[in-house]
């Protein structure tokens, strides 16, 4: 071989190799920040969900505080001067809006210079010196969080809600509040997986510690009422105030951790709930030693290989086993049991992997030819994924999550992506996220609260409504149990598909609770079905001009998401107590047999119960 051609080849072999690396090590590259993108996505998602689900608790947790302070003041406001005199008839009535809360570790009521007027032990007692006291009198038309402060009596930890008591010529008549242990709080952040070294923290506005869960400290007051944070996140508070993700050290232990924030809703209070990164990041660090042993490794066989090349035929040889080497890591990739991978053309499938045929309950290659109708629940879902396509030919990727139907018909989460491929056709990867959707359910049960509505659940109404009836007692007034059921609500969700139909609940729900007094109680018990409890009402026709006037609400019509409008209506069953039972279960009862009674008269009315 002539010197002048021998060069060549070593200088093209030379070339080839250079472009080689640069090739692989960029592909390395763009493979790992995808990776550490995709991480950092879902650390922001874990710990704005968990901050967020834990701001909804403790929101709620303080609005039952508010309420029974809220009740207990207009009572006494009922009751008159001369129950302020009267220490048995005063605690009598404190107690019974305590119950509505039994973790409170007391509810005190005090006069206009701070004396405490129901006060457990001897002596004289006074909360005059406290900040709380002295910004409830200086705003008294809201709910004052104090910071944490050791009490006077339990000498324990606590955190103190008051309201300021107006008298009858609106003069400051004292206060009325309520001291929660903050081992409270510490029991609720217990509830959260947050790993190793993971942290979820309550703060007050002032940003001091009310509870924070950092394992392995197993200590409740470990950190309470020190407000020492991150410049990180005083900086991202200047920046936002109300809600944040960053990643920082923290500074009450030095561990560094992916972080999000969110405010209490409707409260002066942080919630802030950290992943640490040792632990989140381990995954992608393997990942990261992995990729760069197999790049290392494939540079040194590469090179070492083409060291040994001489001629052109070794060289076509080697292309060839790299490219056969290739499509053998791609047929892994594509076959592998978790992600369902499918190729349609015009809807029908071409081609699918065996995770797709498992996930649904196929054989392999049997959903091949089939039209992918055949895993859809109903034609509204089919219809709403078809629309995408429209987004497809714009060249966007498609993302979404719907239920889809299992070979044996139940029906299943799916996070589903689509791209468009070209000439018709489209490819479509599947994952299974039903456990994810059941662990979201089970949270949104043990929270007490509806997270489409923001309404309480059934357990949150199972707790509510004992505590109504024993107020209702005590205050000798009547209490009226509302079951209501949307009256054409199935077909719009049917047509429109889950998210009109869950757009189309929030809107009720929101009507529902506008039509309700702030001492009320509105709740989403499961699909399509409310209950309302009016307390303390005078008589049926009280009643019955609140319900007409939220049934009128109900009936108008409604804007989708897709534009277009939807008209309801409502059936409401009403039990009265206790003219018509005596006890939670038994007005419930009533209440849902009257509902089904006013669905037979002709729905979009209003029917009272008879005594049981």
């Amino acid at each position: 071989m002539p010197k002048k051609l021998a060069r060549r080849i070593w200088l093209n072999w030379a070339v080839g190799i250079a472009l080689l690396l640069a090739l692989v090590e960029g592909m390395v590259g763009m493979a790992l920040y995808a990776s550490y993108q995709e991480h950092t996505a879902r650390a922001r998602q874990s710990v704005e969900s968990l901050a967020q689900t834990l701001g909804q608790s403790v929101s709620a947790d303080i609005r039952l505080i508010d309420n029974s302070l809220a009740s207990l003041d207009r009572e006494l406001v009922r009751a008159g001067p001369d129950v302020l005199q009267r220490p048995e008839r005063l605690r009598e009535v404190v107690d019974s809006h305590r119950d509505l809360v039994p973790e409170l570790f007391a509810i005190r009521v005090t006069d206009a210079q701070g004396r405490v007027l129901n006060r457990e032990t001897e002596g004289a007692m006074s909360v005059e010196d406290r900040p709380y006291f002295q910004a409830a009198r200086q705003r008294p038309n809201r709910l004052v969080v104090s910071d944490p402060v050791v009490g006077r009596v339990s000498k324990d930890w606590t955190l103190v809600f008051a309201r300021a008591r107006i008298d009858a010529a609106g003069r400051f008549d004292g206060i009325v509040y309520a001291s929660m242990p903050t081992h409270h709080y510490f029991r609720m952040l217990n509830e959260v997986e947050v790993g190793t070294h993971g942290a979820a923290t309550l703060r007050t506005e002032s940003l001091s510690v009310v509870a924070r869960y950092a394992p392995p400290v197993a200590d409740p007051n470990a950190g309470t009422g020190t407000s020492q944070v991150s410049e990180d996140l005083r900086a991202w508070l200047a920046r936002n105030p109300d809600q944040g993700f960053f990643t920082t050290r923290t500074a009450l232990d030095g561990i560094e951790r992916v972080s999000a924030y969110v405010r209490v809703p409707g409260y002066r209070l942080l919630m802030l709930v950290g992943l640490d990164t040792d632990s989140f990041y381990a995954p992608w660090r393997a990942e990261v030693a992995q990729l760069l042993g197999l790049s290392i490794l494939l540079v040194v066989v590469v090179v070492a290989t083409s060291l040994a090349l001489g001629r052109r035929q070794i060289e076509l040889r080697q292309a060839q086993m790299e490219t056969s080497r290739l499509l053998a890591e791609q047929s892994v990739m594509l076959d592998n049991d978790l992600i369902g991978i499918a190729k349609t053309r015009d809807r029908v499938t071409v081609w699918h992997n065996r995770a797709l045929a498992t996930m649904f309950g196929y054989g392999p290659s049997e959903l091949v030819g089939q039209p992918s109708r055949l895993l859809y629940p109903d034609e509204a879902s089919y219809a709403r994924i078809g629309r995408a396509y429209a987004e497809l030919d714009t060249g966007r990727p498609f993302r979404t999550e719907l239920q889809m139907r299992h070979r044996d018909g139940r029906l299943i989460w799916i996070d589903l992506s689509g791209i468009q491929l070209g000439d018709g056709v489209s490819m479509w990867v599947m994952v299974d996220i039903s456990r994810v959707k059941a662990n979201e359910a089970n949270a949104e049960r043990r929270a007490g609260l509806d997270l489409l509505t923001g309404l309480p659940n059934r357990l949150g109404l199972d707790a509510a409504l004992p505590a109504a009836i024993r107020r209702a007692r005590l205050a000798d007034r009547a209490l009226a149990v509302v079951f209501i059921d949307l009256d054409g609500f199935k077909a719009v969700n049917d047509t429109h598909g889950h998210d009109a139909g869950d757009a189309l609940l929030r809107e009720m729900a929101r009507r529902i609770a506008d039509g309700i007094r702030g001492e009320d109680l509105a709740a989403r018990i499961g699909g399509d079905e409310f209950v309302v409890v009016l307390s303390e009402v005078s008589e049926r026709a009280d009643v019955l001009t609140v319900l007409e006037r939220m049934l009128g609400a109900l009936s108008l019509p409604a804007k989708l998401p897709d534009g277009s409008e939807a008209g309801i209506s409502a059936s409401m069953g009403v039990a009265l107590w206790p003219e018509h039972a005596a006890d939670a279960a038994g007005l419930l009862t009533l209440a849902d047999q009257a509902m089904y009674a006013a669905k037979r008269a002709g729905k979009g009315r209003i029917v009272f119960g008879t005594e049981g």
